[in-house]
This record gives C-alpha cells, structure tokens and sequence, in this order.
C-alpha cells in the first residue's frame, strides 16, 4: 500500500505540534504536508522544557533526538527563594524517567531538529502559506491560500492560540483570554553574568543552575547553561495592559522588569539587570477554557496543540502535551484508517482531553501556590514550593495509550457513554472548570484541597 493509499493530510503550522504529528504520521506511512503562515521559519524563543512522555516519542526518530539533547541542559535541581534571597527548598529534578532525558532546550534549536527531521523525511513544508478559509465535504477537507485550493483527505489544524482552524471547528470567533499575567523573557550570553561581581559566581558556574525567586503576585526563573554559554530570566508579572496579542515581537522595558525586583533579593535584581533591553520580550500568557469541541462537523478537520489546549508556562507541559498529541493521533490513524478518519479524529479527542484539561489546570495551581505563598504552611513542609514532577506525566506513553484504549474509545464515541480516562493521576475525577472560575480566585489564597495535581 502506497503511502497516498493510506491517507495524505494537510497540517497547518509548523512549531512542535505541526512538525511533530509530519513526523509521526510519516513515519507510519501516511503522506502529508505542511503548511507555515511565517515566510520563513523564525527559530525564536528561549527555553522549553521537554521532559520523558515527550523524549520517548522523539527517540523513535532516528537521531534527532540527539540534536535536541545537543541543545538542552539538565539542571540536577530548582533553587528556590523568597523575595528576600533566603533559601526555602531546593527541589530535585529528574534527569530522566523510565530512561528517557527530561530536558531543559533551547526552544529555537529544538524546533530546528524538528525542521530538519522532518526535511530529511521528504515532508513538503510550504512556508508563507497564509490560509483564507478551510472546507470540508463528506470525503475530503482543504484550505485556500490565496486563491488556491489544496484539498487532502483531512486537515489537522496545529496553528496556535490565535488559530483560525479552531474558529472553523467551532464556529465562533472566540479570543482568547489574558491570565491576568504577562512574563518578561529573555536568553543572552552566560558572560552578561560575569560582569556584576553579585552574580560572577553564576557564570563560572560548571553545572547548569535553575534558580527560582517567589514574591507576592510575582516569580522570576533564572537558568544559567553553561554549555551553549547562555542564560535565560523570566520574570513573571500582573498585567493590566489592554488586548491579548501574544508575540515575540513585543519588546520590554528594562526599567519596567527592574521596579518589579525592587527591594528583592541582589542576586535576583543583578541578573535582571544583566538582560540586555534589546533582547527583552515582554510576552503576554494567555489561554483559554477547555475545549469540548475538537473536530468539525463533518470530521474531517482537528485542532490539536495549542489550538486545543494552550498551557501556561508554570505548567512545564504544554510543547510535551503537543508531541504527545501527535504521537496520539498517528497511532490512532494507524489502526482505524483512512476510511474512519471522522471516528479517529474523535477517538483522539477522547483519548486526550481530560489529561491536557489537567494539565492545562495545573500551570495555573502551580503559580498560584508560588503568588499566593502561605509562608507559615512553607515553613512547616518547604516541599509544597516545589514542582510538580508527577509520574503520571513524566511516564506516560502517549502512543501504547492509544493502541491499549482505542477500542474503549471508540465504543465511548459510538454510544455516547463516559470514556474513563486512565492518563491522568490514579483516583483523579475529572471535572469542568473555566478560566473565569480561575481569575475570580487569583486574589484569594484557596483551600488545599482545591488543587487537583498534587506537587508533593
């Protein structure tokens, strides 16, 4: 069988979840092209973390998860502080799980290992492809760019917050939502550090560092890599600036970032002073409620990535839940075809949406516990401060998951019945939440067991 016999599908963007799903859709012998609004590939941004769930899948890809391992770190723990300098718990941080790395890249140059696997693959990726509309009939979906009208067996939308594949799956043009926070973000070289005698130390530094300050309504991550020679600072902050655009394009002021350290710890405002302007991001964090809503009506287009399930970065998840999203639907694909490819594109929601539900749930409990610190909880158990590093996250894979649950799967999708979701934490119930019910709560210090990921 030819791989047009099995199938040929359009994918719309080409970061983590776009390159990811090529990838594994090719690799199992469909064909499929991909389609990038960006005339070039910007290879931008800082850091990501991509831990085993997501390495396990990469492994599979000849040796381009060597090229990712080239630009990542492995910091061995996260230094925790309050605002004052004083250290409240050093939180241990896997380097691997079930033998798979838990990695700390370099967002650019991961992304780049993604291109190129994908053009050593033979993948088409048709950049300045800016899409006008999609369509679908029973047996078919496409796009059209600028005129012209590419048509396959199914579109998989992987374009992003602002993506306007999700607007055609649900019919309404819904924004998304700020957090009520934006983050300062930047990546400049190690030596920066070197020029402070506050922060000398840090740049002679032989192992990678993760150094966390928290403050009220604030937090700062510092990562010094001296590998590539490079460090990185997000400074987390309320926002109260109108519109939700979310780009890296949106330059920061220094001087701004500075007042929000005022009085803080001297390491901290050191290596906040050390981030050179020109390089600054003030990056506004949006998101929005959980889809229910995935698939078009016609089946033949999904969203999927962040245009499914976009994830605040104190969720450490949300470029793994994309490739786990990809490895999911390749694998589903696998077994029901390109005849059932409405049912698979249902399968894979059911497959997926109560984990990345959670997941998305808790980057916001995770900044809620550092913003809203009850320090007298702190100082009794130093270890609610730190990550959550789950097993059910870090072990999951996403691929064996949709071979084992399919059938389940499908029969939920058939009969309208409850799927009971076995990716999430063992006795997790899942339940509906929004984003409104989170920011009524962002003034509020919520009881314990409001939290529904545990970080202990």
């Amino acid at each position: 069988m030819t791989r047009s016999e099995r199938g040929h599908f359009l994918i719309v963007g080409a970061g983590f979840a776009g390159l990811g799903t090529a990838i594994e859709l090719k690799r199992k012998g469909f064909s499929v092209e991909v389609i990038e609004a960006a005339p070039q590939l910007h290879i931008l941004g800082d850091v990501i973390q991509i831990g085993s769930s997501a390495t396990r899948i990469i492994a599979k890809w000849g040796h381009a998860l060597e090229g990712v391992e080239a630009c990542s770190s492995h910091p061995k723990s996260m230094s925790i502080y309050n605002s004052a300098g004083e250290l409240v718990y050093e939180s241990p941080i896997a380097e691997s799980f079930d033998g798979f790395p838990i990695l700390f890249s370099n967002r650019g140059g991961a992304q780049k290992c993604f291109y190129e696997h994908a053009l050593d693959l033979g993948i088409p990726i048709r950049l300045n492809a800016r899409i006008s509309e999609y369509f679908e009939d029973d047996d078919s979906a496409g796009v059209i760019l600028d005129g012209e009208k590419l048509r396959a067996d199914a579109v998989i939308a992987c374009d992003g917050i602002h993506s306007y594949g999700r607007r055609y799956v649900t019919g309404i043009q819904q924004m998304p939502q700020t957090s009520g926070f934006a983050v300062y973000r930047c990546w400049f070289p190690l030596e920066r550090l070197a020029l402070d005698p506050v922060t000398k130390h840090l740049a002679e530094a032989k192992e990678e560092k993760l150094i966390t300050w928290v403050g009220r309504d604030t937090h700062i991550n510092l990562v010094v890599l001296p590998k590539p020679q490079g460090a990185v600072v997000f400074l987390t902050h309320k926002d109260d600036q109108d519109g939700v655009s979310e780009s890296w394009s949106s330059k920061g002021n220094l001087n701004d970032m500075l007042q929000n350290v005022e009085g803080w710890d001297p390491v901290c405002r050191a290596a906040v002073a050390a981030v050179p302007e020109e390089a600054l991001v003030d990056w506004k964090l949006l998101w929005r409620d959980p889809l229910k809503k995935w698939v078009s009506g016609k089946g033949r287009v999904v969203i999927m990535g962040d245009a499914a399930h976009p994830h605040l970065p104190t969720s450490g998840t949300g470029g793994v839940q994309a490739i786990e999203d990809a490895a999911t639907l390749a694998a589903v694909l696998d077994v029901l075809g390109k005849g059932e490819i409405p049912l698979a594109f249902k399968v894979f929601q059911k497959l997926r949406y109560e984990r990345t539900s959670l997941t998305q749930r808790m980057g916001w409990e995770t900044r809620h516990r550092w913003h809203k610190t009850d320090w007298d909880a702190v100082k009794k158990d130093p270890a609610i401060m730190k990550m959550p590093q789950p097993a059910w996250i870090y072990g999951h894979d996403a691929e064996q998951y949709a071979y084992d649950r399919l059938q389940d799967a499908v029969g939920s999708v058939r009969s309208g019945s409850t799927f009971d979701s076995t990716n999430t934490p063992p006795g997790h119930v899942h339940e509906d939440w929004t984003v409104e019910t989170m920011m009524k709560l962002e003034k509020a210090e919520v009881e314990a067991n409001f939290y529904k990921v545990s970080n202990l």
